[in-house]
């Protein structure tokens, strides 16, 4: 026996004297105590315990007889882990002689001794205790190497199955009392039980019966269960589960009792003591091995206790788990019918003990166990079985452990179980068996190499598997999916010509069902893109991406031959991945001569309503053709838009060489559609003139348009804005502004647009000046004259002569 410090018993007793050890005066008090126990202990804890009331059977009579009170026995255990066990005793008389008494004695087991309790429970309960107190009050106690016990009754029963039916006890009661007990100890009800039995039998026979039911609790319980073997009424206490109590004192309707477990064997009632009609695992093991004298029992709690090391407190007390262990327990020990009954359940429930770290060493029953149904279920698999889906996803949850030599085997029990499903006609289980491979990046490499390294499995299981899912795919997306899959767990696969090819061939079907074919391909290269990056950081692997990027090519060849001209938007265009990356002569194998005629007019066309200002020189290289290609489009595409602004794009819509001379473009035809565009909006239309005398398009030099050119302005005022001319704004803000050569050209076209008068004017203003000046002469002539010859009249009177008017100049020589 240990005795180092702290791990001795220590005893207390408790009565009514003259003085106590903590007080002075006459009452019930500690007489006696060891010197170790803590005051404080002794006060809080054991105070409380140290009382008896007596059986109201007894005190109706006036029962004197002390042997005739049952002496209440408790046991229970402290939050700091210190386990009491201690007895309160009728006394007739106390030291005075004149009235009644208790004596009350406690035995208090150190934390470090705490476990004794798991195997010495029925030393403890049948533990022998002082009946009185011989010493001077205020006395020590000896501390002990262990608790005395007590001679028992040559009569009383040693099988725990005559022990309960000698207290009325059927199987189906005793389990309802032991589950009772375990979800007690585990929650906050308590149990009362009223035995059938003498009131001066009732401490001995519950305590034997309460010996039963350690014997059938797990570790844990045992190390919490709480007792009391006699109390006079149901009443909760602290630190107590289970308490037994008079006959008669259990009656119904007490709603202090309502919601706990009543077992009353003397009035044959059971309250709140129904579990329901499901099997109850763990109590058929506890009732089956009770007449072993706990052998099984015993080698069940330790296997239990072993498999709870570091679980918590809530989980160690869950009578579900001990269900669960027991059905463990029972397979190993030979009833294979409950694994038959429930594979899955039984498979998942020893894995969710095992995938802990370090786990699948520690628990070796149970894997052992794991391993023994894994090979029962191989031996079926070697008969042509056909493996379930819920057993293939246990199996493949254990190759995932760490640890264990059974990978190989596991691989083998898929592809041969995959094989059955094969010549059995069951497609549903063998898809269902490659997503779960799929779903596992160790499994899937392992499975996926077996299968590829044999030219029958290769045929079997892999060629099939591949255009299974690629049929399933959805759309492109799920295509470049599986590529990254494969890349990531076995690349080896994309390497095979025949596996891109089979590629190739479904992403040209899946891209044929698109309603959009650009949307689609444009969404491969972005998954091309992403993929890139991804390989930059290490997440795809080199086979992946290289048959990505041959994906994308195909995916550009196809769009390149869907693709119709006549209906392709501009938006459309825009997103047309190859025509950013990929000159014509980029392609491999070389396009053909359509594709590369549209080819040529699909890039001329992108960089013209891609690239900010672009210029005849995105028409370089291409062919007649070619050209009328690309500016049917981009005209479509103008006529449609809403702006024509900015303007930089209109032009090329009508350019057919530099070389003509009256210019390089059909003016006529772009002022038409500038002014139909513009509707009503003359200032858009003056905008774009302000605009084009900045291009050598339109102006040959600073002072010149090009003749069709200017044709086509005069043309435009002409037929379109004879008023322009008389507006003060367009004069202000156009007129005025305009380079010397668009000058020209409007002053042409507001004299031609003048009225007849203003054009005669304009016209004859030589001649009017010529005209003006001879007149201007002989008016001054003609007044000389007058001068003259009023200076003469001076002399010789002469009559005045009035001088005729002179006619009007209308103009023209005179």
């Amino acid at each position: 026996m240990n005795r180092l410090s702290g791990s001795m018993i220590t005893q207390q007793m408790y009565t009514r004297e003259r003085r106590g050890v903590y007080r002075s005066t006459e009452g019930f008090d500690t007489v006696a105590k060891s010197e170790s126990l803590d005051n404080n202990f002794v006060k809080k804890i054991l105070h409380p315990f140290c009382l008896y009331d007596a059986p109201a059977e007894l005190t109706a009579r006036g029962e004197k007889d002390e042997e005739l009170y049952p002496p209440a026995l408790h046991l229970f255990h402290t939050e700091s882990n210190e386990t009491v066990i201690g007895e309160s005793r009728y006394l007739a008389a106390d030291f005075t002689g004149q009235r009644s008494a208790f004596f009350a004695h406690n035995f208090v087991v150190p934390p470090i001794r705490s476990e004794e309790i798991v195997e010495g429970y029925g030393d403890w309960l049948h533990a022998g205790f002082a009946r009185s107190y011989e010493g001077e009050p205020g006395g020590t106690l000896p501390e002990l190497d262990s608790i005395p016990e007590a001679t028992r009754p040559l009569d009383e029963p040693s099988d725990p199955r005559s022990v309960l039916s000698g207290l009325g006890f059927t199987e189906e009661l005793f389990k309802a009392l032991l589950q009772a007990v375990m979800l007690s100890v585990a929650g906050k009800k308590k149990i009362y039980v009223a035995l059938d039995v003498p009131i001066s039998e009732l401490s001995q026979r519950a305590a034997r019966l309460t010996e039963v039911i350690f014997a059938a609790l797990p570790y844990d319980f045992r190390r919490r269960l709480g007792v009391i073997t006699y109390a006079k009424e149901p009443q909760s206490r602290k630190y107590i589960h289970l308490t037994f109590v008079e006959k008669g004192s259990l009656r119904p309707g007490d709603r202090n009792i309502e919601k706990d477990y009543i077992f009353d064997l003397a009035g044959a009632r059971f309250l709140n003591t129904d579990f329901g009609e499901s099997r109850q695992i763990y109590a058929d093991l506890a009732w089956k091995t009770l007449v072993e004298k706990g052998g099984s029992l015993r080698d069940f709690a330790k296997f239990a206790d072993s498999l709870l090391l570091g679980e918590s407190a809530d989980r160690k007390l869950s009578l579900a788990l001990y269900n669960e262990l027991a059905v463990f327990y029972e397979i190993e020990q030979g009833n294979e019918a409950l694994y038959t009954d429930n594979k899955n359940a039984i498979l998942g429930g020893l894995l969710s003990y095992l995938k802990p770290e370090g786990k699948l060493d520690s628990r070796v029953r149970l894997n052992d166990m794991f391993l023994e149904r894994f090979d029962r279920e191989y031996d079926l698999i070697r008969k042509k079985g056909i493996p379930s889906t819920e057993i293939l996803e246990q199996f493949k949850a254990y190759y995932a452990l760490p640890g264990h030599n059974y990978r190989v085997k596991i691989v083998d029990y898929f592809i041969n179980g995959m094989l059955n499903c094969q010549s059995g006609g069951r497609e549903d289980v063998l898809a269902a068996a490659y997503g779960i491979i799929e779903s596992d990046a160790e499994l899937s490499e392992a499975f996926f190499k077996k299968v590829l390294s044999q030219s029958l499995f290769r045929r079997a299981l892999f060629e099939p598997y591949l255009e299974s899912r690629l049929a399933a795919a959805a759309g492109t997306a799920d295509i470049l999916r599986l590529v990254g899959h494969f890349g990531r767990s076995l690349p080896e696969v994309l390497q095979q010509a025949a596996v891109r090819d089979t590629f190739k061939e479904y992403l040209l079907e899946k891209l044929q069902r698109e309603s959009d074919p650009v949307a689609a391909v444009t969404a491969v290269h972005e998954a091309v893109q992403q993929a890139e990056k991804q390989r930059r950081r290490g997440g795809v692997y080199p086979e992946a991406l290289s048959v990505m990027e041959e994906l994308g090519t195909v995916a550009d060849r196809f769009l390149l031959n869907r693709i119709s001209l006549d209906e392709l938007t501009m938006e459309q265009l825009l997103e047309i991945s190859f025509l950013r990356y990929r000159d014509t002569a980029d392609w491999q194998p070389p396009l053909d001569a359509i594709a590369k005629r549209k080819a040529n007019a699909l890039r001329a066309a992108y960089r013209w309503f891609g690239e900010e200002s672009p210029d005849e020189e995105i028409f370089a290289g291409l062919t007649p053709r070619e050209l009328d290609d690309v500016q049917l489009l981009g005209a479509r595409w103008l006529k449609e838009a809403r702006s024509l602004e900015p303007f930089d794009r209109l032009p090329l819509a009508f350019y057919h060489s530099s070389e003509r001379e009256g210019g390089p473009l059909d003016y006529d035809a772009l002022l038409d559609l500038v002014v139909r565009k513009a509707g009503n909006d003359k200032e858009t239309v003056y905008r774009f003139l302000d605009w084009s005398q900045h291009s050598w398009l339109f102006a040959s030099s600073g002072k010149k348009l090009w003749p069709n050119y200017k044709r086509a302005v005069l043309r435009y005022f002409l037929k379109s804005d004879r008023e322009a001319f008389k507006n003060r704004e367009f004069r202000k803000n156009h007129l005025d502004t305009a380079t010397p050569a668009m000058q020209t050209v409007y002053n042409e076209a507001r004299a031609q647009l003048a009225s007849p008068l203003a054009r005669w004017v304009s016209r004859s203003r030589f001649q009017i000046l010529i005209s003006g000046s001879i007149l201007g002469i002989i008016l001054i002539a003609a007044v000389i004259l007058l001068s003259q010859l009023g200076g003469r009249g001076k002399d010789t009177a002469a009559p005045v002569v009035s001088p005729s008017p002179l006619p009007a100049v209308t103009g023209g020589p005179l």
